[in-house]
């Protein structure tokens, strides 16, 4: 598949991947870092979740009872230019069921569902039902609904079209410096404290200046 997908105007439309939803939803700094950057750290939670996908990770079919459960399925739409893969999907007459795997506990409204609604998108372009998806998490062992609807999708179509707005971007995102950045591994290349924009409001102090300024 090539990077771009023509639209039906005729016009190229650049390629988002579905990863980078979540990133968005997360961070637009870190999105810009991954996937405008290329920058990538490891950390104790990336290792985890990269341990976690280490079954669903491999390609593979499984039926049973009129289900088939397809592992690390490439999906894509031409529409929206979103291309990924999914953890697990699982179909039974017409309808296909996303799973997506997440090392951490589950947070409704996360940006995990994002990425899930996102595969979803993908797989109704396919011409399939996808009244539901999951989001399993390997730290409660267990799997969570998420609801297909129309709110979600349409904000996956504003995700994507903001994600490729920030691909087309030369200059970084300022960084968020909130309670995430404790958590996220980029943390030391991104260096909030630095780039969050605040500093662009304090004096620089080192600048040389006239003796007579300093005088009272």
């Amino acid at each position: 598949m090539t990077d771009d997908h023509p639209t039906d105007s005729g016009t190229a439309l650049r390629e988002v991947p579905l990863s980078a939803l979540e990133h968005y939803a997360y961070c637009h700094r870190q999105t810009a870092l991954i996937h405008v950057e290329g920058v990538w750290s490891e950390s104790a939670e990336t290792v985890r979740g990269d341990l976690s996908h280490t079954t669903v990770d491999l390609p593979g079919i499984q039926r049973r009872r009129g289900l088939t459960v397809i592992r690390s399925l490439p999906v894509w739409s031409h529409t929206h230019g979103l291309r990924g893969i999914c953890d697990i999907v699982e179909f039974e007459r017409g309808t296909a069921t996303p799973v997506e795997y997440k090392v951490g506990r589950y947070k409704a409204g996360g940006p995990a569902e994002l990425q899930l609604g996102g595969q979803a998108l993908c797989l109704l372009e396919a011409g399939f039902d996808v009244p539901t998806g999951y989001i399993y998490s390997v730290a409660e062992r267990r799997r969570h609904a998420v609801s297909i609807d129309a709110d979600l999708l349409d904000r996956v179509v504003a995700a994507t079209a903001a994600v490729r707005r920030l691909l087309d971007t030369p200059a970084l995102p300022a960084a968020r410096n909130d309670a995430r950045c404790r958590q996220c591994s980029l943390r030391e290349d991104c260096l909030p404290e630095l780039t969050d924009g605040r500093w662009q409001a304090i004096p620089d102090l080192l600048t040389p200046r006239p003796l007579g300024q300093w005088r009272d």
